[in-house]
């Protein structure tokens, strides 16, 4: 679209720039083919073809009250007149900006009864603002500022069109999904566009009432200060004008930042993946270089990343325990980042999403990919800093869906983002509109359950085929993940029914690529430790020597490796570390290298006196049925059950746990306690300081003698000494014992009878401990313990594991207790969401009802400790015992309230165990297709793996000489030249000649690589 030619040199001046500046920032945000067709619009065009509108609608019985566009019309048919009466000789170019996206608009919604009549009704309200600008024209043949007040009208306008064209330019598919929440969300700009133009018309209007007065002889045209009145009356409404704009960007910049906010409030994350990246960069940052290879010499992985057209726009990069894989993928979404920001292979406007599984997290299923990777999408969007109407294309800024995520937080319920459904709804709505969108999903084998993992396959590779079809590599996702049996099998199945090889998408990475890395990784390490160059004072065959020993017993695994260094480098002299690596001293394997660790950190410990407390934490992490965050493992800490209190001010840890534990532990964004790796928990649980049966014993334990506190089972407990309990953390603890303690029974009574074993050395103690908890349990709550059943009653009682029990002392207070155990798991799915035990159960809704009601996180309680040291930010729990929210809870009641009435629902799972449906669901067809994902066992269709019926492209560009088929015409053409021997596309660096471009280009990477 040209931008027509100059401003005319009568009546025009900077207005005239003004006027053009403003429809060349229009065009600017036009396409090519739209910019033409803008250009060749006129009012007549606009007539002709509302016109045919009208008929149509007539047709159809289906009028629209097409007169609301009447004022409008005429107000810029008006300017349109008043520009060329005043010679403005650019008025057919700058008009077109008018007319042409109006004509747009009308085709785009013209199928769109909603859309088609908002538009009207905003066309409506703007004309109501508009003079006839024709009537005045006198005015503005006197005064220049009137003129100003001309283009501030067109700008305004315009302001509109490019709103509503940055929506509409869209695909029709994408649009009407956006088209109700984005018109809702622009309502603030439609008030303020008709608030502006009345301003405009109403300095206008006065000042044509001005003129007529002087017209009238009442007025002296000539007088000094008339002539100042209207140069200060121009000024006030200039400067009324622009305070105006101001305001309206200041508080459309702040609702913006706060609907931003609330979105990822609503999203509710537990990870926090940007600090986990950032650790995982920070862990690079040794050996910055490391994990190039990935992407060097595997060329599925550089043309996924780097080719405009990928031969796979989703793959599946696999590799045993330990190879480093997290660090590899952590990698990945760097380099594409820095290939994006230098906008070479990568489209600058390219983005990159990325998770990271975590075993033992509570993000390690479907929903929680769906999370991390729609809030990072959100958080993605920028929220303009001073221009509140951006140049940039609306498939540029997911600033755009962000009324879309406003509207599903209202039509959706509740506080939190639990519904599968709507997190893919929109996303599917974000990958479409990027026009390169790159996601990255680490660890998949750690997601606790296979639906988990095919659900996810699933889903990606789905919206990766729609989006191809729109544009090939559009949406790119890389798995990565070990390549168990089960992960293979989940990929399989998702990719046969996504209509993909397995064999064309997966890249196997061997253990031996790492083993530079490797090398360059432990010369680092030994080379600088502590800021001191060589500590140890190596000699380079030193070094050699012991890059040589730990990259050949690594086997290639950088877990190994870098377990290795922390082992070595805690020796204290150069004898000492030449010593360790010695053939047969260097343990081989993970879990040998574990056990060296655990016993160095053993002797650390001991001379400090701190080993038995580090070994108890270690048994806590390893053995706890959910993960511990801080506050709670302080408070198992604080716990005396002999003298039966909590004192955090004289037990609580005042060190770090890594300072306790070293390296073998890590504290995630969020004080989540993780072991260093998932192997971890494995080896450390068979080694011969944890052992895992008696650490069951010992929480149980734990769990039942804390819920025997007074302040739990006390009939004249008082509020003074609830409030005193408060203060000094005595509650720390009841979220993970209140919802845990009965699994802890069952771990022991399925578990853990050799740890009562007569020829166990520690049996006295560990016999008469839990002995004793059970008695206090039992005499506290046994009026809410279900009674055992009669001797020769029949039974559903399992007798199996604790029958086991009966030569020990405490068989018959263990048997009531797993009796009443097994009553309330066989009960409903609401009353396995609670305590159990009703005692319990009242005690916990007062405790809690006080924390909220008089304390706030910040208050301070014993010194410089606060209510956030011993119960966390969040004070306002989910009352249900299986839900997540019962421990990581919200940080206001509204919250809570809006979360707890989602669990309200009619339809719960029918399997009683299930984990992954703890709301239940609001209509059965929802349940139904919930037990065909997740239990496909226990329906009477079809297995949800059975091959199900798709959508085929059909290949039809055939080879004329051996007629096989192509379903893309140029594939065909590359093949054909195959025949002949034609090679047209040549290497620019070396010559050598392919038949294909994407071959060609792939071959050229070989030099870049070798250059980087």
């Amino acid at each position: 679209m040209s931008n027509g030619p100059g401003p005319g040199p009568l009546r025009f001046g900077a207005e005239a720039d003004s006027l053009v500046e403003a429809a060349q920032k229009f065009k600017a945000i036009l396409n090519t083919k739209d910019a033409e067709e803008f250009e060749k619009s006129t009012k007549e065009l606009v007539d002709k073809e509302l016109n045919s509108l009208q008929v149509q609608q007539q047709a159809t019985k289906n009028l629209m009250n097409m007169k609301r566009l009447q004022r409008f019309l005429d107000g810029m048919a008006d300017l349109q007149t008043v520009l060329k009466t005043l010679d403005f000789q650019a008025v057919d170019s700058v008009m077109a900006c008018i007319w042409g996206p109006m004509r747009f608009f009308f085709k785009a919604t013209s199928l769109h009864e909603r859309a088609f009549d908002s538009l009207l009704d905003v066309y409506h309200r703007l004309g109501l603002s508009i003079l006839p600008f024709d009537d005045y024209t006198p005015v503005f043949r006197e005064s220049q500022d009137d003129i100003k007040c001309l283009v501030h009208t067109y700008e305004d306008v315009l302001k509109f069109h490019s709103a509503a064209y940055r929506l509409f330019s869209l695909r029709s598919q994408l649009w009407t999904k956006l088209h109700r929440a984005t018109w809702k969300d622009l309502e603030p700009t439609f008030d303020h566009l008709c608030s502006t133009l009345k301003l405009h018309a109403k300095y206008i209007d006065d000042h044509g009432s001005f003129l007529r007065r002087m017209d009238s002889g009442f007025d002296d045209p000539g007088r000094t200060d008339t002539n100042r009145s209207r140069k200060t009356e121009f000024q006030f409404y200039e400067a009324g004008y622009q305070d105006l704009q101001r305001g309206f960007k200041r508080d459309e910049r702040d609702r913006k930042i706060t609907q931003k906010d609330k979105i990822k409030d609503w999203i509710a994350t537990e990870l926090d993946l940007k600090k986990l990246h950032e650790r995982f960069r920070e862990d690079r940052s040794v050996c910055p270089e490391n994990g190039k290879w990935l992407w060097r010499q595997h060329d599925e992985v550089s043309n996924w990343m780097r080719e405009d057209i990928p031969e796979e726009s989703t793959i599946w990069v696999h590799g045993t325990r330990g190879l480093g894989k997290t660090i590899l993928s952590s990698h990945v979404v760097d380099r594409l980042g820095e290939l994006a920001k230098e906008g070479r292979d990568v489209p600058s406007e390219a983005q990159v999403c990325y998770f990271y599984c975590h075993e033992g997290s509570e993000s390690d299923n479907y929903l929680g990919i769906l999370r991390g990777i729609l809030k990072q999408l959100v958080s993605l969007a920028e929220v303009p800093d001073d221009n509140v109407f951006p140049e940039q294309n609306i498939r540029n800024n997911n600033l755009a869906i962000l009324p879309l995520c406003e509207d599903k937080i209202t039509t959706s319920g509740g506080s939190t983002l639990t519904n599968p459904d709507v997190a893919q709804s929109l996303i599917e709505v974000f990958f479409e509109n990027n026009l390169r969108q790159y996601v990255i999903i680490d660890g998949l084998d750690e997601c606790k359950a296979n639906t988990e993992i095919t659900q996810a396959i699933n889903f990606f590779t789905k919206a990766v085929n729609v989006c191809d079809e729109l544009n090939q590599g559009q949406l790119r996702v890389m798995f990565m993940s070990q390549s168990s049996k089960e992960v293979r099998r989940c990929m399989e199945r998702s990719m046969d029914k996504n209509g993909l090889s397995l064999k064309s998408v997966e890249v196997e990475l061997n253990a031996k690529e790492n083993m530079e890395d490797i090398r360059r990784y432990v010369r680092r390490m030994l080379a600088q430790r502590n800021e001191e160059v060589n500590p140890f004072n190596l000699t380079e065959r030193e070094f050699q020597e012991i890059e040589d020993k730990i990259s050949t017993t690594s086997e290639g695994l950088f877990l190994y490796a870098h377990l290795a260094m922390e082992y070595l480098l805690e020796q204290q002299t150069k004898k000492d570390l030449l010593d360790r690596v010695k053939p047969g001293v260097l343990p081989t394997g993970l879990k040998d290298m574990y056990a060296k660790l655990l016993g160095a950190l053993e002797i650390r410990l001991r001379k400090k006196g701190t080993w038995d407390r580090a070994r108890q934490l270690f048994g806590w992490l390893i053995c706890a049925h959910r993960p511990l965050k801080l506050h709670e493992i302080q408070a198992i800490l604080c716990f005396n059950p002999e003298e039966e209190v909590v004192d955090f001010d004289l037990y609580k840890l005042r060190v770090g746990v890594t300072d306790l534990l070293g390296s073998l532990v890590q504290v995630l964004p969020g004080d989540n306690i993780r072991l260093i790796h998932s192997t971890a928990k494995e080896y450390l649980a068979d080694t011969e300081h944890i052992d895992a049966k008696t650490v069951q014993c010992e929480l149980a334990t734990l769990c039942l003698r804390y819920l025997s506190l007074r302040c739990f089972v006390a009939d004249d407990y008082t509020e003074s000494e609830r409030r005193n309990h408060i203060l000094h953390g005595y509650f720390s603890f009841q979220d993970y014992a209140m919802s845990q303690w009965y699994k802890h029974v069952i771990s022991v009574v399925e578990n853990c009878h050799p740890v009562f074993d007569s020829n166990n050395a520690q049996v006295p103690n560990t016999t008469t401990s839990f002995h004793k908890a059970l008695e206090k349990f039992i005499s506290s709550h046994n009026n809410d313990l279900k009674p055992l059943p009669e001797p020769d009653t029949p039974s559903d009682l399992p007798r199996e594991h604790i029958d086991t029990f009966q030569d020990l002392s405490f068989y018959p207070l263990l048997l009531r207790l797993w009796n009443h155990i097994c009553i309330h798991q066989n009960g409903s799915a609401e009353d396995r969401n609670k305590v159990g035990i009703a005692r319990l159960e009242e005690a916990l809704k007062s405790h809690r009802a006080h924390i909220e009601k008089d304390f706030k996180p910040d208050r301070k309680t014993q010194n410089d400790d606060t209510i956030e040291d011993y119960y966390g930010p969040n004070l306002f729990k989910c009352s249900r015992t299986l839900c997540k929210f019962f421990h990581h809870g919200f940080s206001n009641k509204k919250d809570r309230e809006s979360h707890q009435n989602r669990h309200d629902r009619p339809y719960p799972c029918l399997i009683k165990d299930c984990g992954f449906a703890p709301f239940g669901f609001s209509s059965n067809k929802d349940r139904q297709r919930h037990v065909r994902n997740y239990h496909p066992e226990e329906t009477e269709g079809p297995s949800q793996f059975q091959q199900m019926s798709r959508r085929v492209e059909s290949a039809k560009f055939k080879c004329s000489i051996c007629e096989k088929s192509f379903t893309r015409n140029i594939n065909l053409k590359g093949h054909e030249r195959s025949h002949f021997g034609e090679r047209p596309y040549a290497c620019s660096h070396c010559g050598k000649a392919f038949a294909r471009l994407n071959d060609c280009r792939r071959h050229e990477r070989i030099h870049t690589r070798n250059r980087q």
